[in-house]
């Protein structure tokens, strides 16, 4: 039983049988105590992580394990998809739930969508599984991410319907994407408009629907992601307009992840 006088057990979310908190230094000598006590309320818990940060242009999670087994690949349930990655290895955010969920809403029956930073599979495997575009191409160069991106394509049934590439999604044009996409999604931040012009090469001449997210101030930080996007369009001859946007989630005190509906049409097409 937990008796810890004034220490309250952080926030557990769980991927599959891993559990992942963030600790204060403060509870530096507490960390297997606590690890112990969630595995005791959580007989589905095999594992415990303790999350540190995310780093690196891949996201990758520093983590340690501070109790139950070192066994952390695990299978992750969401929105009637499989997602099975390694915990201690790989980012997922729980906290991106609901645009996970919006975007197969938004997803029309036979687009063709690419996916510019799959990862696992976040936002290919939900919209491949619920809103049958005509092909997802799914970009992602962390080779184990990479891995999971493809064995999660199989153990949800959609190969049919993705095609996963392991390179840097500016090269997508080497696969004869140019021009093809309907929408987009740039599920990444942190530097994005340096990819947001590849985006654009591979909207249809008619048009495509963008979807950008990145980091940026709490108050109307979305403003200036905006402006930066407006930037790069006029640079590349395109008109940008901004169907919507909405905070997915709190970053940090002054940040926010915030996502950009865009619809971006060459200048030609208005012609």
């Amino acid at each position: 039983m937990w008796v810890r006088k004034g220490v309250k057990l952080p926030r557990v979310r769980f991927l599959g049988h891993v559990a992942l908190v963030r600790l204060p230094d403060s509870l530096d000598e507490l960390e297997h105590e606590i690890g112990l006590e969630i595995l005791r309320r959580h007989p589905r818990v095999r594992s415990v992580l303790r999350i540190y940060e995310v780093r690196g242009s891949v996201r990758e999670p520093a983590v340690k394990l501070i109790a139950g087994s070192p066994e952390t690949e695990t299978i992750h349930r969401e929105n009637m998809c499989l997602f099975k990655l390694d915990a201690a290895k790989l980012m997922f955010s729980l906290g991106n739930f609901y645009e996970r969920t919006r975007m197969t809403r938004v997803v029309k029956q036979g687009e063709t969508v690419v996916d510019m930073f799959a990862g696992v599979g976040q936002f290919t495997i939900p919209i491949s599984v619920h809103s049958k575009p005509k092909m997802v191409y799914a970009f992602e160069y962390n080779i184990d991410a990479f891995r999971y991106l493809l064995e999660n394509i199989k153990i949800n049934k959609v190969q049919d319907r993705v095609r996963a590439f392991m390179d840097d999604n500016r090269n997508a044009a080497r696969y004869g994407l140019k021009g093809k996409a309907d929408r987009i999604i740039m599920g990444y931040f942190s530097g994005t408009v340096e990819f947001f012009g590849t985006a654009l090469q591979l909207a249809k001449p008619t048009g495509a629907i963008i979807h950008f997210h990145d980091l940026a101030k709490k108050n109307n930080g979305w403003l200036d992601m905006y402006r930066e996007c407006g930037k790069v369009a006029t640079t590349l001859g395109y008109g940008l307009e901004l169907i919507g946007y909405r905070m997915v989630k709190s970053y940090s005190p002054s940040l926010a992840h915030w996502v950009l509906d865009l619809r971006a049409i060459p200048h030609q097409s208005f012609s």
